[in-house]
């Protein structure tokens, strides 16, 4: 498998599509660059579970090969990237081969990292710098129903001047986005019955609940305890994911005065 790059000959092999990945990019504590897979759907790629996981990630004529593991159980801690050339587009390249042999059965070209948006995807969430007046930040819940509606993070300009400011910086992850999860979470457990209607906004938030493994939320949409210990769940599995041991890392790696 090391012998492979991004110029290996797919031909004949099953190409999968892009959309199914979810690649993030950050810095490390010594100021690095580093990328981790946040996740593959590879249910809705129609490939079977035991299948390896592999990457190539390249910039330029710069690249980098890495070991991902099986699909359902990928490794997705941070990896450094720090060698590949700074001044061309970083792109990632999946290939995908049996357990028990080399042969490449499948890939996908041109991957490139997603714009965070706090772990959340920028399908499901926005984030706008305003002025707040002393507050650092507030969640906005669609005040309608409709479809294409979202939830919207107001955060205070002084302290985060764009978008890409807010959901890049640590703090911004693991003290911000745990409680923006649970109240959205919240807010599904109380129409448990919207994740199935195509004209809500909550409907969208299917499958991402479905991705972090978490059964729908209970059937009555009046039993508040249920309701809390539900939501408790979501954010459980959300802070699971790796993008917050990288904040986390970061944040600690701040405290202690790390350069």
């Amino acid at each position: 498998m090391g012998q492979i790059t991004r110029t290996t000959n797919p031909t004949k092999l099953k190409q999968v599509d892009k959309s199914h990945f979810v690649v993030r990019v950050g810095v490390d504590a010594s100021g690095g660059k580093v990328f981790w897979l946040d996740s593959f759907d590879y249910k809705a790629a129609g490939l079977n579970s035991s299948l390896l996981l592999s990457c190539i990630a390249h910039a330029g004529s710069t690249e980098e090969y890495f070991e991902l593991g099986s699909v359902s159980e990928l490794d997705d801690e941070p990896k450094s990237i720090r060698g590949l050339a700074t001044d061309r587009p970083l792109k990632f390249r999946f290939i995908f081969n049996n357990s028990d042999e080399s042969l490449l059965v499948g890939y996908a070209d041109g991957v490139k990292a997603l714009d965070e948006a706090g772990g959340l995807g920028p399908s499901l969430v926005d984030i706008e710098p305003v002025d707040l007046k002393g507050v650092t930040w507030t969640l906005l819940l669609p005040e309608g129903t409709g479809n294409g509606e979202k939830p919207n993070v107001l955060v205070e300009k002084k302290i985060f001047p764009t978008a890409a400011s807010a959901v890049s910086h640590p703090w911004f992850g693991i003290l911000v986005m745990p409680e923006v999860m649970r109240q959205i979470a919240l807010a599904i457990a109380k129409s448990p019955s919207s994740l199935d209607d195509s004209e809500h906004w909550i409907a969208a938030w299917a499958g991402f609940i479905e991705s972090l493994g978490v059964d729908r939320p209970p059937e009555s949409d009046e039993d508040e305890l249920a309701q809390q210990a539900w939501s408790e769940e979501v954010v459980m599995k959300f802070t699971a994911k790796g993008i917050f041991r990288h904040h986390v890392a970061r944040a600690v790696a701040e405290m202690e005065g790390v350069q």
